[in-house]
């Protein structure tokens, strides 16, 4: 589920060059986007307005041809056009390109400089929060792993197939349950129902999601701290956590039978479920700022909070998505110039100064305009 590694955000970063061309455009997973190819044309789109930059440069037109070549072999892969998910980063220069696809909306961006303009990316490398995710029924226990942009199936040695599983618990090393004739782990069985030997239904799930448990804990979770969704038939829930012995079970299940339920749908409504665990970080975050609000520790001035990270002061950065502070910083000299309108020559800030936090070790936090302190562009928590 990783979209970039930290290497290759970090190759990104450190990239300079005379021509650095950053694309981003949201794109599509299905519907009529996928099926007319609209995504490509945006993208076509976004390559003809970097080359118009380019001319506005005074590049040639071979150079300008060399330089966007690997775009425009992107844009005639249909293959690739057919399988995307929210947004596309795509980063050329002179012997360089690199497309990543991300499971997150960007806005449609052209960026040239001198270096890549990666802020963008920061979600997919800061936001790593992982969660768990455990389908159950009778007849099967499915157990995925996930995070803010992914889910994926993890396949857990010895967990069984479903409650029918049980009988042959015996078989396993150390993890005697239960077999007819009442000796097992859990003690002596008492029999009701339908026929000798047979448990009744809720005490035969009982010995079912008590071997799931504990393959699950042994095999993953025993040093976790993850929270646990459940999900399934609104009855199997009390029962799993009466036996679970795991501490991060999330409190609301996904109720209703999600055995056969897809990858994408189960992600969904999972992460409905988690989204107040990943909100705790920004949250926190968030709280320290103000807690400090009145003290020397806090700025929301771009010419403080700027020239900050470059000095390895700054502890949380909050930038204003999609937002830019276009100008100049000589960290040398300490000379900080701040233009309203983009200017030759010129970088945007915000990005230069997320690269800068995200080096020094500090977290940086995307934020719409509205959960911004003091709805500003910019606000950093610093160190000293």
């Amino acid at each position: 589920m990783e979209i970039i590694s930290k290497n290759e955000f970090t190759e990104l970063v450190n990239f300079q060059g005379d021509n650095c061309i950053s694309l981003y455009i949201p794109t599509h997973r299905s519907g009529v986007e996928v099926n007319e190819k609209q995504d490509a044309i945006v993208f076509k789109n976004a390559l003809q307005a970097a080359n118009t930059q380019l001319q506005n440069q005074g590049l040639t037109s071979e150079v300008i041809e060399n330089l966007l070549k690997p775009g425009f072999e992107l844009y005639n892969n249909e293959i690739f056009w057919n399988s995307q998910l929210e947004g596309l980063a795509v980063f050329m220069a002179n012997g360089f390109f690199k497309a990543i696809q991300l499971p997150f909306a960007v806005k449609e961006e052209v960026y040239l400089n001198h270096n890549f303009f990666v802020s963008p990316l920061l979600p997919a490398i800061t936001n790593n929060e992982e969660y768990y995710l455990l389908v159950l029924s009778k007849h099967d226990a499915q157990f995925y792993q996930g995070n803010a942009f992914g889910l994926q199936r993890v396949l857990v040695e010895g967990l069984p197939n479903g409650m029918d599983d049980v009988v042959h618990f015996e078989e396993k090393e150390d993890q005697q349950l239960f077999r007819q004739g009442g000796k097992g782990g859990t003690g002596s069985a008492s029999f009701h129902g339908h026929g000798e030997g047979q448990l009744d239904d809720k005490a035969n799930l009982g010995i079912y999601f008590q071997e799931v448990d504990k393959t699950l804990f042994t095999e993953i979770l025993h040093d976790k701290h993850a929270p646990l969704v459940l999900a399934g038939v609104e009855y199997l829930i009390p029962i799993y956590k009466g036996v679970s012995k795991y501490q991060n079970i999330v409190e609301e299940p996904i109720t209703g039978s999600q055995e056969h339920e897809n990858l994408n749908a189960l992600f969904e409504k999972s992460r409905e479920k988690v989204a107040p665990y990943f909100r705790q970080r920004t949250n926190k975050a968030l709280e320290n700022y103000y807690n400090q609000i009145a003290t020397p520790l806090t700025s929301s001035m771009p010419d403080k909070v700027i020239p900050a990270s470059y000095y390895s002061q700054v502890s949380d950065l909050f930038i204003c998505k999609d937002k830019h502070i276009w100008g100049k910083f000589n960290e040398a000299d300490n000379i900080l110039e701040i233009h309203q309108d983009k200017q030759e020559g010129d970088e945007c800030l915000l990005n230069q100064a997320a690269i800068k936090t995200f080096v020094n070790g500090g977290d940086v936090y995307l934020l719409e305009k509205e959960k911004m302190p003091k709805e500003s562009v910019v606000a950093a928590f610093l160190r000293f």
